[in-house]
């Protein structure tokens, strides 16, 4: 068995890439892998400080605008990685979306390092303007052909997205699903504690969203849905834990509505785990995503999901079973969708624990992390035996 591989794992902090980042670096078997993180964007000093503390593990934080490109700024992270990866005698890069991955993979070129690229949701994802998805297609397909040794998508949607636009072989692309560890969600929540913070009646029935208030997020559609149940079901709450640019526009909306009593802003919280204990109903008004991490968090939690048939929604959500699918951005169809939810609460609790038990059969962070040491160690033998 090979061990001590040198894996750099380039990604950025935030959001659920950086959550993911957190439990691989955490889950990796340190006798099989020695690990250096780099940390990009946004809270990446803080999270790079975090994982230095896990035994075996060297984090370094780099200033990286997370959605513009900045070329001076861009070209300082890109020759730091570079001389990071020169300098560092790595087996493997491991890099994850779109940006660190671009950036991480040109900097090892002429190295003969193997890169292993995550994209947690291609940026030519449907809902873009056409030409911004050929152009962002363009270019992962140079750096899939060129640069890159294996490509983990994280659901099969994912995949065929990838095949659609023509990025990667059938031998690079591999779908390694996305995670959860179950023991955060099974320990003792005070519910109506993590109520009362949130302003919400202990008896109510209460749908909720986390995430940023951000585009791809659509709150609006949420807002917009929660106004329509609210029209016939006055007593249901409303919550949204997360903050974002569309803050102050969607408080706005809320208002207009007239939902300031039902919806409620949780803003940043830390303690997930127990908010989504606190809900009866979890809700994905999303116009894209890679594979939810916080639908699988819901899963976890043993709540039923309403959510729209973005990538990967069919895979994680059973249609009837586990969950309600609707159209993207449908707000009439996601309103009935919660009123069937609140209709009958004995089938939305039957629902949840469904999902819970398909989470435990599919989507657990120790098969997830298994997987990918196994990859790594294919990866690397692969280029080995190239080199030879």
């Amino acid at each position: 068995m090979m061990a001590g591989l040198r894996i750099l794992q380039v990604s950025k902090s935030t959001g659920g890439v950086g959550q993911y980042l957190r439990w691989l670096v955490n889950g990796l078997d340190k006798e099989r892998f020695e690990i250096t993180a780099v940390c990009l964007s946004e809270g990446a000093e803080e999270l790079a400080e975090e994982l230095s503390q896990v035994d075996g593990v060297r984090a370094v934080s780099l200033q990286m605008a997370r959605y513009k490109i900045n070329p001076l700024g861009d070209a300082r992270v890109w020759w730091k990685l570079r001389r990071l990866i020169r300098q560092g005698h790595f087996d493997l890069i491991h890099a994850h979306t779109s940006k660190p991955g671009f950036l991480a993979r040109t900097a090892a070129a002429g190295t003969g390092i193997p890169a292993i690229y995550r994209p947690a949701g291609f940026a030519f994802h449907d809902g873009i303007a056409r030409w911004k998805a050929r152009l962002y297609a363009a270019v992962e397909r140079f750096t899939a052909r060129y640069l890159t040794q294996r490509i983990i998508t994280v659901c099969n949607e994912e995949r065929k997205l990838a095949k659609r636009y023509r990025v990667g072989s059938e031998e690079q692309l591999v779908t390694i699903h996305t995670g959860i560890d179950l023991r955060q969600f099974d320990g003792e929540f005070d519910r109506g504690k993590t109520r009362r913070s949130l302003g919400v009646p202990e008896d109510a029935f209460l749908f909720g969203a986390v995430g940023r208030l951000s585009r791809q997020k659509a709150p609006a559609d949420f807002v917009r849905a929660a106004a329509l149940v609210h029209e016939r079901r006055p007593e249901a709450h409303f919550v949204w834990a997360g903050d974002g640019e569309l803050q102050d526009e969607t408080i706005a909306l809320i208002r207009s509505l007239g939902l300031e009593g039902v919806f409620h802003f949780a803003g940043l919280r830390r303690d997930i785990p127990a908010v989504l204990n606190a809900l009866d109903c979890f809700v994905l008004a999303s116009h894209w995503e890679g594979f939810s991490l916080s639908v699988l968090e819901a899963m976890a939690a043993g709540l039923p999901v309403v959510m729209n048939r973005v990538s990967g929604a069919a895979e994680a959500v059973l249609n009837g079973e586990t969950g309600l699918l609707v159209p993207i951005g449908d707000v009439q169809a996601m309103a009935e969708a919660l009123g069937i939810i609140l209709s009958n609460t004995e089938h939305a609790r039957a629902l949840g624990q469904a999902g819970r038990q398909r989470l435990e059969q599919h989507f657990t962070q120790r098969r997830m992390i298994a997987n990918i040491q196994e990859l790594y160690e294919q990866v690397y033998a692969a280029s080995a035996r190239k080199q030879e």
